[in-house]
C-alpha cells in the first residue's frame, strides 16, 4: 500500500465545441468488441437492393471507443432511459372541478345611503 495521500481533484470549466451540426438518424447498431476496443456502427437501416437481389445495412458512421468508455456510455444511457421511464408514468395531474362563480356580497358600509 502506498502512503502517498491522494489529490484532490481540480474542476476545470469545460466547453463543448461541435465539429460538426448534421444530425443522423440510426434504427440499428451493429456492436463488434475485442480486448482493446469496441466498435459502435450505426445504420438508418436495411435497404433492399433489387439489384444485387438482396439487402444491405449502410452504415453511416463508426465510433470506437475503449469497453471503459462503453461501459460509462451504458451506463449513461441506463440513466437516462430510467429518468424517461419515469417522466412517461408520471401520473397526470387531477383534474380540479370547477368552482361555481358567486356575485360579490356587499359590505354594510357600502350600502347607498337613503
Amino acid at each position: 500500500m502506498s502512503n502517498i495521500p491522494a489529490q484532490p481533484q481540480q474542476q476545470l470549466p469545460l466547453q463543448i465545441r461541435y465539429e460538426e451540426m448534421t444530425a443522423r438518424y440510426a434504427n440499428q447498431v451493429l456492436l463488434n468488441t475485442t480486448a482493446e476496443e469496441c466498435y459502435l456502427e450505426f445504420s438508418p437501416g436495411v435497404i433492399f437492393d433489387r439489384g444485387a437481389s438482396g439487402a444491405i445495412l449502410p452504415i453511416h458512421t463508426r465510433i470506437a471507443m475503449t469497453p471503459v468508455g462503453l461501459l460509462r456510455l451504458y451506463q449513461a444511457i441506463g440513466q437516462a432511459l430510467q429518468n424517461y421511464q419515469i417522466v412517461q408514468n408520471a401520473p397526470a395531474p387531477a383534474p380540479q372541478a370547477a368552482q361555481p362563480v358567486s356575485a360579490p356580497v356587499a359590505d354594510a358600509s357600502e350600502a347607498p345611503a337613503s
